[in-house]
């Protein structure tokens, strides 16, 4: 028995693997003849296919259009390549394999600085101003006479800003734009907008919406949320667990699972899908160790009644459970 289930979950790797290869180079002729020849092989290997396809497609992708009544029979010469082309095929599929896994291209072009997975890393700018940058982070650092302005491209950063009466300090994100002149808050940009908290002092937050911009004073343990129309809503917050990330922890309260879901996702080496959106959608409280990143999903889903399935290292489904 166990014997058939390491099997499986083999087979479910191998097919995760040709998924992800599929997807990221849905052009490429000799990952394509090789799919072809792994799916001949065996109707195992096209069981597994099916399966991780269909969780594929429930998480809102588009099926690869991997599996079709053409690949019962395998032209054998589009399998049998020469060496050179084989080895210049694996070069490519190594480097879609490496944009897919790790930040984008076009994003290492714009950073000035940034982290991976699971790294947390603490910079101090030419004006002594500390920034702290969350896991899977980037920022853009433009300085002149007269301002100081970080653009946060992705993720969260927590900022300890030197006071300057002539030069403001300014961090944007999306349609928001924070300015201080010495104080210490967070920033966080996420899928479906922007949030900014404060942890001392003061800073202005000016929000830019369609025909009209709203600019608003954030006090200590105060927090706001911004979506991407420039709606917003304020809450309060303890002080000490702003950016709380800083020390591997996560603070939510209210927060829904997919956000929950995102922020894990900074701290775990591979693709976390939640299945069911009415899932997704569920409010979530709690602390949770960011150093333990899977325990921790497993215990926000259980609380939702979810649960948690490991297809391969680079795939993890979150669904909700069965009756």
């Amino acid at each position: 028995m166990t014997s058939d289930v390491d099997d499986s979950d083999s087979l479910r790797s191998e097919a995760v693997d040709w998924l992800v290869r599929i997807n990221a180079a849905p052009h490429d002729t000799a990952a394509r003849a090789g799919l072809d020849a792994w799916l001949a092989s065996s109707e195992a290997n096209r069981r597994a296919y099916r399966s991780v396809e269909r969780v594929w497609t429930l998480s809102g992708n588009s099926p690869s259009a991997a599996l079709s009544s053409s690949h019962k029979v395998v032209d054998l010469s589009r399998v049998r390549r020469t060496r050179r082309a084989w080895g210049l095929a694996a070069a490519g599929l190594a480097a879609c394999v490496a944009l897919w896994f790790f930040p984008s291209l076009k994003l290492h072009f714009q950073a000035d600085h940034l982290t991976g997975v699971a790294e947390l890393r603490e910079l101090t700018l030419e004006d002594g101003s500390v920034v702290h940058l969350d896991a899977a982070s980037a920022i853009a650092v433009r300085y002149d006479k007269g301002r100081r302005e970080v653009e946060l491209l992705a993720g969260q950063a927590f900022f300890k800003v030197v006071s300057a009466r002539d030069r403001p300090f300014v961090v944007t994100a999306g349609n928001v734009a924070v300015t201080v002149k010495g104080t210490a808050f967070d920033v966080g940009s996420f899928r479906d907008g922007v949030s900014v908290a404060v942890q001392s002092g003061t800073v202005e937050v000016l929000v830019s919406g369609g025909e009209r911009n709203v600019l608003s004073t954030l006090l200590r343990g105060e927090r706001m949320v911004v979506d991407r129309e420039g709606a917003f809503a304020r809450s309060q917050v303890s002080p000490e667990d702003v950016a709380s990330w800083r020390e591997h922890r996560l603070v939510v309260d209210g927060a829904t699972l997919g956000e929950v879901v995102d922020e894990l996702g900074r701290h775990h080496r591979g693709v976390i899908v939640v299945s069911d959106r009415s899932l997704a959608d569920r409010r979530i409280t709690g602390v949770f160790d960011l150093r333990r990143p899977l325990e921790a999903l497993q215990t926000v889903a259980r609380t939702q009644h979810g649960s948690v399935l490991e297809i391969s290292p680079y795939l993890t489904i979150v669904s909700s459970s069965k009756p």
